[in-house]
């Protein structure tokens, strides 16, 4: 009779966790289907996203956002649905409670480079890739994006993403305080992933493949072993690619 109970359990879990996968596969392919379509735009010379205003500027940042920063969360999230389940509450929507306060912060960051991009676009700074056009500015902003991936914060930021018995909560934890909960994460990898994101003023800001290198970059500081020097790599690249930048 136990042995059944556990095994329903079991069951329900993996239930749970597969429509939480779903959802977010949903989210993700929407967000990078969005933002693959703009890419496309941008390559026959559309200026609707070049010139359309701050709001339009803040909503292409929000969805590349949403695309980059969700699948580095999906096994954290996916744990959160057992972890819930543990504590007999309802699994699925404190997880996307969670994921809400996560992509919270991440909303405003957006508001804030699609701000700094149209204060550079009304300099004459960014070219028609959305890309800056002075290498000593983005040499800077890719030495100090290298900087930050070999410094003692970035290690400290990683090992609080990288801790999931922090974000579970404590039992009887509401839905809000999940909320508030995933915004304090969602802070976190600001702190930890803000510069790396300024990357593609570098790159052009619609970049598939820089969207999609710096995605999976994300993606294995999470979950690779601690003992892969992920993050020191990318560090050294960047720095060496800034460096390259000021001397050309």
């Amino acid at each position: 009779m136990e042995t059944t109970a556990v095994l329903a359990q079991v069951l329900l879990v993996r239930r749970d966790q597969r429509r939480a996968l779903w959802l977010l596969t949903v989210v993700c392919t929407a967000s990078w289907g969005w933002s693959f379509r703009m890419a496309a735009h941008l390559e026959q010379g559309s200026p609707a996203h070049q010139h359309g205003g701050l709001w339009p500027l803040a909503v292409m940042w929000g969805a590349m956002m949403v695309a980059m920063m969700v699948p580095p969360e999906v096994p954290q999230l996916l744990w959160l649905v057992r972890a819930h389940h543990a504590q007999r509450r309802d699994p699925l929507l404190h997880a996307l409670a969670f994921l809400g306060g996560y992509l919270s912060p991440w909303m405003l960051a957006s508001f804030g480079a699609a701000l700094l991009q149209a204060r550079l676009g009304a300099a004459g700074l960014m070219t028609a890739e959305m890309a800056i056009g002075s290498r000593t500015l983005g040499g800077a902003l890719l030495v100090a994006a290298g900087a930050m991936q070999l410094s003692p914060l970035k290690g400290a930021c990683l090992e609080r993403c990288r801790f999931r018995a922090a974000v579970a909560g404590p039992v009887g934890e509401t839905r809000a305080a999940s909320f508030l909960r995933g915004a304090s994460q969602g802070a976190v990898s600001i702190t930890s992933c803000g510069l790396l994101m300024l990357v593609l003023f570098v790159t052009g800001v619609m970049s598939p493949l820089a969207m999609a290198l710096l995605t999976t970059l994300l993606l294995l500081e999470n979950v690779a072993p601690e003992r892969w020097p992920v993050r020191f790599v990318a560090g050294v690249l960047l720095l060496g690619w800034g460096t390259w930048l000021f001397l050309v």
